[in-house]
């Protein structure tokens, strides 16, 4: 069993938590991410990490209530023992791969919307720790939902926002700021690695197709916002599954119109599973006398 050590909300419904895992945050590595099971009766649920704190033990997820599991997490404080953590999950990303004076002297960018700030959170913290710098780019509706704004200004060496409402920064999407950064600026990023929403990611890829940009794209999110552990990608032709052979891919690999078709279908199906289980009832949590801080 593994024990919260606490929790925090961002945003309506979005929640970070923290738990004390020694042994997934010894062995985590940027890219990868977990699987938590609350409670028995609740289907696992993958969830991207933030942040991981090797030191103490203890390693910190984004979660949103948008199916059971999520909302059982997010609406319900009292949970203070989940049943089970499983991770590191996933391969780790390519630039685990690289030495050290690569990472420091290449230039990178990260853009992030929904979600995917927390992948992106905790690939930027691992880049700072070896001295490597980055970029961002955050995406959302409003200002109000911008997630970790705050932290990434804090690690990161440019923070770009882009605001569908125009309530702050660039009035537009990501890939609409992409194209208003200066040509030579764009051109100079080694890399462009995207997390979030399906239509976004897509959006990035074709803008970094079309610049010559080597750009890599990360799915953990569509697991959590559709209450699944599993998802299959068209990559060149051939059936990938999320959690074996990505989370991350070359995005301009990716069928993003066969992944966005995908993730529609599978929206619906975890929600028509909510309703069984709202249907069904879930048993009250028992903790009985003192519990291990984890097993």
């Amino acid at each position: 069993m593994f024990t919260v050590i606490s929790r925090k909300a961002i945003a309506k419904d979005i929640l970070l938590i923290e738990v004390f895992a020694p042994r997934i945050s010894a062995a985590i590595l940027p890219g990868q991410y977990i699987e938590v099971k609350p409670l028995a009766a609740l289907p696992y649920l993958a969830v991207p990490v933030v942040k991981v704190n090797a030191t103490t033990g203890t390693l910190t997820f984004m979660v949103q209530a948008v199916e059971p599991t999520g909302s059982l997490l997010v609406n319900d404080p009292g949970i203070s023992i989940f049943e089970n953590i499983s991770g590191p999950v996933g391969k780790p990303s390519l630039l685990t791969e690289c030495n050290d004076p690569e990472l420091k002297s290449a230039n990178f960018l990260f853009v992030a919307g929904g979600l995917g700030v927390a992948s992106a959170m905790a690939q930027i913290s691992w880049l700072r720790k070896i001295g490597a710098q980055a970029d961002v780019l955050l995406e959302a509706d409003t200002q109000a939902s911008l997630l970790l704004k705050d932290e990434f200004e804090k690690i990161c060496r440019n923070v770009y926002l882009a605001t569908a409402d125009g309530s702050l920064g660039f009035h537009g999407s990501a890939a609409q700021l992409l194209t208003m950064l200066p040509h030579e600026q764009v051109k100079a990023y080694d890399l462009i690695t995207v997390f979030g929403p399906m239509k976004m990611m897509k959006q990035i890829s074709d803008f970094t197709l079309s610049h010559g940009i080597p750009a890599t794209a990360g799915f953990v999110e569509i697991l959590t916002s559709a209450g699944l552990t599993s998802f299959r990608l068209d990559v060149s032709g051939i059936a990938a599954e999320v959690s074996v052979s990505g989370p991350e891919f070359n995005a301009h690999l990716v069928d993003f119109d066969h992944a966005i078709s995908r993730a529609s279908i599978s929206v619906k199906t975890s929600d028509e599973s909510a309703d069984v289980i709202k249907l069904k009832g879930l048993p009250p949590q028992k903790t009985e006398g003192a519990l291990p801080r984890q097993a």
